[in-house]
């Protein structure tokens, strides 16, 4: 592996970890080496495909380096009189969305590959899901509009992903 762009496609065998294959028009990400399963959605063995609201969706699934920051800014609309007083009220519905910053350090290339790979496929615009940590950890909609890359040296990256919750 070495290039988001080149991907092969399943056709049996074994696989090494983070190696990234195309299976029935989904991208699966291995999670072991010498993985014999074939990729599918739900497969042990396998990460990338998950069962969301009753629908394969694509699942973000790395597990960040440190802890996320999560950041939260309610949508509130407020009215403020002379006399000192202001009326606040929420700014249409699904008005407290999340923001998370994660963080991958010292990844190798396999795994950073599988990464951006992911990332770039869903190309700014298309919703993953994702788990995040305590106390919101409850499987939730993201989109990912930037990620940074770094090449610290030969077979270590850095990664930090900034998600923003949507609601489709």
């Amino acid at each position: 592996m070495g290039s988001i762009y080149e991907i092969s496609s399943w056709s049996g065998g074994t696989a090494s970890k983070n190696e990234v294959y195309l299976h029935n028009s989904n991208h699966f990400y291995s999670l072991e080496n010498s993985n014999t399963q074939t990729p599918a959605v739900g497969a042990s063995k396998w990460g990338g495909m998950t069962t969301f609201d009753n629908k394969e969706v694509p699942h973000f699934f790395w597990i960040p380096s440190y802890s996320p920051t999560i950041s939260t800014e309610p949508s509130v609309r407020t009215l403020r009189f002379g006399d000192g007083y202001e009326q606040r009220t929420p700014n249409g519905i699904n008005t407290n969305l999340l923001k998370i910053s994660l963080t991958y350090d010292n990844r190798d290339e396999a795994e950073s590959t599988a990464i951006a790979h992911f990332l770039n496929e869903r190309g700014g615009s298309e919703a993953f899901v994702y788990l995040p940590p305590s106390p919101y950890s409850s499987m939730k909609k993201f989109i990912c509009r930037k990620w940074d890359v770094t090449m610290n040296f030969d077979n270590n990256y850095s990664i930090k992903v900034d998600l923003e919750e949507v609601v489709e």
